[in-house]
């Protein structure tokens, strides 16, 4: 297998750190991957010796990667291999949500994760180039839900409506789902990361 370019996604970055610190402190670190770019990171994740679930319709081929359908997503209250986690990602996956509904998978993914564990997590963006002409702009983010533009979508692989976010928006619903924010920020792009842990 050829080598995986570095991660260009700061929360890929920001997640990789975090289990390298864990691994130095003689932890076994166990995470869960979602979304886009999930099976490059579990590669990478795996490389380093964590023990990786990895939610996904595509195999990344690595012996230590445990592998199940993206669909078993969509089932949180079932208990999943190698629970609790250390770290959970979940990219841009919440944004297909309805806000009420991503408060309920965020619950749910805290509470995959062991005491003091780490979620990463981002979200299309309000102020990227998908809140152009989007049709929920206006709204408050809890009645956001609406197709982007279809050449947006296209290039963005976006198949249904989805609710953007502004970083505030992300933070207030990691801070409702009872995670302790450690930090939120925006790319140059305008999407929205954060990191919560679970206290």
């Amino acid at each position: 297998m050829s080598a995986l370019p570095p991660p260009t996604c700061e929360l890929d970055q920001w997640a990789l750190a975090e289990a390298a610190r864990r691994q130095r402190a003689g932890e076994a670190v166990t995470a869960m991957l979602v979304g886009t770019g999930a099976e490059e990171q579990a590669l990478r994740l795996a490389k380093l010796g964590v023990r990786v679930l990895l939610l996904s319709d595509r195999d990344p081929g690595h012996a230590g990667i445990v592998q199940r359908p993206v669909a078993d997503f969509d089932d949180m209250a079932s208990e999943l291999p190698l629970q609790p986690f250390d770290l959970i990602l979940c990219q841009r996956v919440l944004s297909s949500l309805r806000y009420a509904e991503a408060r309920v998978r965020v619950r749910s993914l805290l509470e995959r994760l062991r005491i003091g564990g780490k979620l990463f997590v981002s979200c299309y963006g309000i102020h990227s180039e998908l809140g152009d002409h989007y049709a929920d702009g206006e709204k408050l983010v809890c009645d956001r839900h609406a197709p982007v533009s279809p050449e947006l979508a296209a290039r963005y692989g976006i198949t249904g409506p989805v609710c953007l976010y502004s970083e505030r928006n992300l933070f207030m619903l990691l801070m409702e789902c009872g995670g302790a924010i450690l930090k939120t920020s925006s790319s140059a792009l305008g999407h929205v990361r954060g990191v919560a842990a679970r206290i």
